[in-house]
């Protein structure tokens, strides 16, 4: 058990950081004593412990007792062992130390013996970071870092380092290293419905010039331009109704996913660009579809074992478009709520609180236009803030920020590296890797389906993910969420229990970390609920 002693104004934000990083702890008191204190206040010296973890870039009494004069800055980047850790708030550096961290050549951390008890500084503000993270979330230029995911590891080693026993539910099912939810944002559905607009006729172009540039550049191989050309060429039957619609998302993914399951984004209304932030309506945003013209292909797809879920319009943004939205999708599963993922991405500060109002089981928007990778500094489920229980996955991956010129434009080659990126740090660090393919990326003119084979094989392979539809993910967060411990500070015994299990699901992990050795021990999540778990640690 960890004891956490942070101001009144930290502890919404610290309890959430407690539910990534699943380790008992609880809100230290000076009657008690504690193996391992986590102080961000400034004042250890009320708490009786054997081992301090003080963080903060203001000076501290522990400072000045220990020689260490800290040097202030503002916006760091971080070296830890191999890796970057952007420090977005200020922070402090110490002259003298043997820490592990480094800025600008100097130490964020030392370490101090006070008598029998050790203490470990750290020279940042470990809440703001995790505030600024979960509410504003981190720039596209650091959007391949996993800064909250580092910050977790950082305060694991330091537990570690301090030779207190303790354990932890890791975020990844006990059979498997993440997760991954192929999910399909569906803007389009057919070509039919884009006569004469500016999505045929930027269809055009791309399909017949820009593929023969593509083609002379090396960009695409010559079965994918003869592909494109076939289909401008076909448009005047498909349009007849004598050729098979080629935007046809749901039977394009069954056959390249092979059994996989998805979730489909559908938008619920048709015509509606919806209103954004400054007020400036994009009539681009406004789709030619609406989810209950597709009603038949969705009951199929639905029926396959795969999820339907909204696209929202104007959900965002009040409470009452959300519920009216998601009515939408519920008049075609028959279920009671739904997830939704805004369509382009539109958020803002209040949106979690609008969302939650609709009755949305969850959210996705958490990602990048523009980028790929950790808008949030994690792949893991967690809270919004300002929400009771609405959770948010993240996405990690999407093929128009991957391939657009306008956004990183980046060539396949390239484009597999950075992906490759995040199913490492999926393989390290578990959570998930949510993969946004569009509904017409298939299909001519776009053609990104060998791309999108190779990244869902490099992410199935060796069986190292659990391949779950958006809201089974989200369920298997939320029973690990659920999941509590209660400690006897004498026998240093820790009791696991759970409130609550999903409908299905795979088996998660209670993982001690003794000095020297790990050990796991599978969980079937049915389980806690019904019957304890004791650890001796």
């Amino acid at each position: 058990m960890i004891g956490l002693a942070v101001a009144d104004g930290e502890r919404e934000i610290a309890e959430e950081f407690f539910e990534l990083f699943k380790t008992p702890w609880k809100h230290a008191t000076s009657t008690e004593k504690y193996r391992v204190v986590l102080c961000t206040d400034g004042r250890m010296d009320r708490l009786d412990a054997d081992v301090y973890l003080v963080y903060g870039s203001t000076p501290q009494a522990i400072d000045l007792e220990s020689g260490h004069s800290p040097r202030l800055h503002e916006r760091l980047d971080v070296t830890w062992q191999d890796s970057k850790l952007p420090i977005y708030g200020p922070l402090a550096t110490f002259d003298r130390t043997t820490g592990t961290l480094v800025g600008n050549d100097l130490g964020v951390d030392y370490s101090h013996q006070l008598g029998t008890r050790r203490v470990r500084r750290i020279g940042y503000d470990l809440f703001a970071e995790i505030g600024f993270l979960l509410n504003q979330g981190q720039p596209p230029s650091d959007a391949l870092t996993p800064t909250l995911e580092l910050h977790i590891a950082l305060l694991r080693q330091l537990r570690s380092e301090s030779g207190v026993p303790f354990l932890e539910i890791p975020p990844r099912p006990h059979d498997y290293r993440f997760v991954c939810c192929l999910t399909h944002d569906v803007d389009f559905f057919g070509i039919r419905r884009h006569k004469f607009d500016g999505t045929l006729a930027g269809f055009l172009v791309r399909g017949s010039i820009g593929t023969a540039v593509d083609l002379a550049r090396g960009e695409r191989s010559l079965s994918e331009a003869l592909r494109n050309w076939r289909a401008v060429l076909s448009l005047p039957l498909v349009f007849l109704g004598l050729q098979n619609d080629f935007w046809d998302p749901f039977d394009d993914y069954a056959r390249l996913e092979k059994g996989r399951r998805s979730t489909f984004f559908l938008v619920p209304f048709k015509g509606r660009p919806g209103v954004p932030a400054n007020g400036t309506i994009e009539t681009r945003r406004a789709v030619k579809y609406q989810a209950s013209e597709v009603r038949r292909e969705a009951e199929q797809v639905a029926a396959r074992g795969n999820e339907l879920a909204v696209h929202g319009i104007d959900a965002w943004s009040d409470g009452n478009a959300g519920r009216s939205e998601m009515g939408e999708l519920l008049a075609i599963t028959g279920r009671t709520t739904a997830g939704v993922r805004m369509h382009w991405l539109y958020f803002a500060a209040d949106a979690p609180a609008h969302l939650e109002a609709a009755g949305f089981e969850y959210d996705s928007t958490c990602g990048y236009n523009d980028a790929v990778g950790y808008k949030a500094g994690t792949s893991q489920v967690f809270r919004l803030p300002g929400t009771s229980g609405l959770l948010e996955l993240p996405m990690s991956i999407m093929d128009s920020a991957l391939f657009y010129p306008n956004r990183m434009g980046l060539r396949r080659r390239d484009a597999a590296s950075v992906c490759e990126q995040v199913i490492s740090n999926a393989q390290r660090y578990g959570g998930t890797v949510v993969v946004n393919w569009h509904d017409r990326s298939l299909a001519p003119e776009r053609q990104w389906s060998g791309f999108y084979q190779q990244l869902i094989d490099n992410v199935g392979r060796d069986d190292q993910a659990w391949f779950a539809t958006a809201q089974e993910a989200v369920n298997w967060f939320r029973w690990r969420r659920s999941v509590q411990f209660s400690t006897d500070a004498e026998s240093q015994r820790v009791t696991v229990t759970s409130t609550w299990s999903p409908p299905n699901g795979p088996a998660g992990s209670v993982r001690v970390q003794w000095p020297g050795r790990v050990g796991d021990v599978r969980v079937e999540s049915h389980r806690l609920t019904n019957d304890a778990i004791t650890v001796n640690l």
